[in-house]
């Protein structure tokens, strides 16, 4: 394998052609703002929801059984409680049951995750705020997720966040993005610094983000024990600050790049893992499928993921649990998060989950092994 390299799980090289111009400002809708991470953009968006419900004591925020722990980390900063509701069997959306039970008037906001690529049932959801006749605010969380078209700029929830961070769909190692449907409130856009970073070390820092993206050099990070890459914990927001003009400059060409990416390494995966039984993901995932940031794969059982998993990881083959259990078992969530009713399909999930790359280093000689491995699965 060292003649090979390791395939990272996800990332694909950052452009450093700079430029003023910048479609998406023009084509993202007219309450846009950019700050310095997605996290910033949930906080911000939590914040603003929590100003429209002056009369909530203890607001709560939904989030899903299976999500990134930022999320918790927007909810505390915003001070607002988080709330873990499991996801569909098979699905990582809301089990929409589960989540009527703990709908009240105490809830602003349901974060909707588009999960890799796939959406969440974001019509179910209003409909379901509408149903219980709630003003609770819905907010689309695009972090894993980024239009490539004009058509898919299109939103009709209260907010849509975005991130630009490290192995995210449109890379600028940093960066957020919130659009609403209305301005957002004094109080809350009063929490956003200025922030004033160098762009001689962002532009070294992507330089070795690219070079490191290369098998050969991933590698010595990969197989360096003391690093522990992937692993997912708790962080902390400790504040939201604005973009910077730098990363603007690099927008437009890293958008054109982005959009010219599709998903055909993901239907060579689909062409093997369907006909073999070895995808059990629901079949109306499909359905909300888009542009997939890593390939999402649900075995049958925890044993069977766990040997494709060993097998493709000691090849160096960019295979990854993505997040390793349920959210209330991450590390450094406790006394951060409210768990009302077990997450069951959220742990059934994790046992059973896993990602592969479908980045621009996935070449035919590393697919042709990856779908081998994935044949005899």
């Amino acid at each position: 394998m060292i003649f090979q390299g390791d395939l990272a799980p996800v990332g694909n090289s950052i452009s450093l052609a700079t430029s003023v111009d910048c479609r998406l400002e023009s084509q993202l809708g007219p309450h846009q703002y950019w700050l310095d991470s997605g996290t910033s953009a949930l906080a911000l968006a939590l914040l603003d929801a929590k100003s429209h419900f002056p009369d909530v004591d203890k607001p709560r925020a939904i989030i899903p059984g299976y999500c990134c722990p930022d999320l918790i980390a927007a909810c505390v900063y915003a001070g607002v409680e988080a709330v873990a509701i499991d996801i569909s069997p098979n699905d990582p959306a809301y089990d929409l049951e589960a989540l009527r039970l703990h709908l009240d008037a105490n809830v602003i906001a349901i974060i909707a995750v588009n999960f890799l690529g796939i959406g969440e049932r974001l019509q179910e959801l209003r409909t379901l705020i509408s149903d219980l006749n709630l003003r609770t605010r819905l907010i689309e969380d695009n972090a894993q997720w980024f239009p490539s078209s004009v058509s898919e700029m299109e939103f009709s929830s209260d907010y849509v966040s975005f991130s630009f961070g490290r192995g995210k769909p449109m890379s600028l190692l940093g960066g957020g993005l919130l659009c609403a449907k209305a301005p957002i409130a004094i109080g809350a856009s009063e929490h956003v610094q200025n922030r004033v970073p160098s762009p001689r070390l962002l532009g070294l820092k992507i330089t070795a983000y690219n070079l490191l993206l290369a098998p050969q050099l991933y590698q010595l990070l990969n197989r360096n024990p003391w690093l522990s890459l992937g692993v997912t914990r708790y962080v902390p927001l400790e504040k939201i600050e604005h973009f910077d003009v730098y990363r603007r400059a690099l927008l437009d060409e890293n958008f054109t790049l982005h959009c010219a990416r599709d998903n055909t390494v993901a239907q060579r995966y689909d062409s093997v893992v369907l006909n073999n039984g070895v995808q059990q993901l629901a079949a109306n995932c499909t359905v909300r499928q888009r542009q997939l940031l890593r390939y999402p794969l649900l075995c049958r059982d925890d044993i069977s993921r766990n040997k494709l998993l060993q097998q493709l990881s000691k090849a160096g083959l960019g295979a990854s649990p993505m997040y390793a259990s349920a959210i209330d078992w991450i590390e450094g969530v406790d006394g951060k998060l409210v768990v009302p009713d077990a997450l069951t399909n959220a742990r059934d999930f994790a046992a059973r989950f896993m990602t592969l790359p479908v980045h621009h280093g996935v070449t035919e000689k590393y697919m042709s092994r990856i779908l081998s491995l994935l044949s005899s699965a």
